[in-house]
């Protein structure tokens, strides 16, 4: 039995990753489960055992792609660390995520759970909202902590969700960079627009305070 559920789990993995693909390519409305299928060399068949249609291919994908998110943030929120800590792994997490899952995450990126049954829908806007949240706690946290400065909480977070959104889009794994690179630069970037200038570094680094080391 346990080697049929590992089947049917790959199996599973195979096809949503094959939906990804043909979603990322030509958006959720022009794709066909045919596509999916021609994709995967699979026929349709195989494909509606696993799935009950097209919009539960969608559904799928997007639960998939925010529970993974949720469950790496739930477990960096529950550290005993200072706000920007958990902020800058937030950062770095999400990275990780994303660019290990570029296809699924274009078509998360892309707002098609519009395409959803509405019950389908609730659950995952839901899932995003609940994931915002984790921002806009984190960054509150740190303004009321005194490490960040920022005017209003809820748009800083969409500037620095803003920023990660769209690394689906240009991320390419041949790249020069690594994907954990790309984090650590990311998380440099997006934190220093946040960090009060007179804050003391929690975990050591020096990127709280950008002053100039030139010899006068």
């Amino acid at each position: 039995m346990g080697r049929r559920t590992d089947r049917q789990e790959a199996r599973r993995e195979q096809i949503l990753s094959g939906a990804a693909r043909v979603f990322s390519r030509k958006g959720y409305h022009a794709s066909t489960v045919d596509e999916i299928a021609k994709e995967l060399g699979l026929t349709k068949a195989s494909i509606y055992y696993y799935v009950r249609d097209k919009s539960d291919l969608l559904y799928q994908l997007y639960k998939r792609a925010m529970s993974a998110l949720l469950e790496s943030q739930t477990e960096i929120l529950a550290r005993p660390d200072p706000p920007d800590v958990k902020l800058r792994a937030m950062i770095q997490e999400y990275v990780r995520i994303v660019a290990s899952a570029t296809a699924m995450y274009s078509v998360v990126v892309l707002r098609e759970h519009q395409a959803l049954p509405p019950r389908k829908r609730k659950e995952i806007i839901a899932m995003r909202d609940q994931y915002e949240q984790g921002y806009h706690q984190c960054i509150r946290e740190g303004i009321e902590q005194g490490i960040f400065e920022a005017q209003d909480v809820k748009m800083a977070s969409y500037v620095v969700l803003g920023a990660l959104n769209w690394i689906p889009n240009w991320y390419n794994p041949r790249g020069t960079l690594s994907k954990e690179q790309i984090g650590q630069i990311f998380a440099e970037q997006l934190m220093r627009g946040l960090l009060k200038r007179d804050a003391a570094p929690a975990d050591g680094s020096t990127d709280r305070n950008t002053t100039d080391h030139a010899e006068p």
